[in-house]
């Protein structure tokens, strides 16, 4: 019996001592294996988001001389000041090129645009040409150096040849043009003369 007692005590000394074992060398162990797999996962989720930010860089990296480009050229068409002037010399250009007599070309003051950013210039413009002569007129003041929308025409027959009454629309970077404006380009929220 003494034996037996004896193999009885050695197995559970020996069964308690595994689940001692277990308990502060295994389990801890697991829990380090289980946060490295978190932490990993972590990683690879912040290494696939950075390389899809890296790739993006690259992207707009490459495309930066087009984009510059593209930029000039609008800043090219949008003028910092009104010059009312300068517009009127164009649409009168226009016409000329075109074939149209232009009877009339009458601006409103500058408005600050909706958006805020920029500012629209609406023409009045009026005259007369042949139906391929205002076309090429309209194609002449969508190709200006400046920026121009036709924003509505009406189109009359009289003798032979078309009548026509259009608004053009032009813009300006300038968002403090108009009626007690200080002249010359501000930044948008700046107050003129201060």
């Amino acid at each position: 019996m003494r034996g037996r007692r004896g193999v009885i005590v050695a197995g559970a000394g020996a069964a308690i001592l595994g689940l001692l074992l277990v308990f502060f060398l295994v389990l801890p162990k697991m829990n380090e294996v289980t946060q490295a797999r978190e932490e990993l996962r972590d990683a690879q989720a912040q290494q696939a988001t950075l390389s899809v930010q890296l790739n993006a860089l690259r992207q707009a990296r490459d495309e930066a001389p087009q984009n510059e480009a593209a930029i000039r050229e609008v800043e090219g068409k949008i003028p910092p000041t009104a010059d009312l002037p300068g517009a009127i010399l164009f649409l009168r250009n226009a016409a000329a090129v075109s074939g149209v007599t232009v009877l009339s070309l009458t601006p409103s003051p500058p408005a600050t645009a909706v958006a805020g950013s920029f500012s629209n210039i609406v023409i009045s413009a009026s005259g007369q040409g042949s139906y391929f002569a205002l076309v090429k007129y309209l194609h002449e003041m969508e190709t200006l150096p400046r920026a121009a929308t036709v924003e509505s025409i009406d189109l009359s027959p009289i003798e032979g040849s078309l009548s026509f009454a259009a608004t053009i629309t032009l813009y300006t970077s300038d968002v403090s043009s108009g009626p007690g404006s200080e002249p010359g380009p501000t930044e948008q929220g700046a107050i003129p003369g201060a």
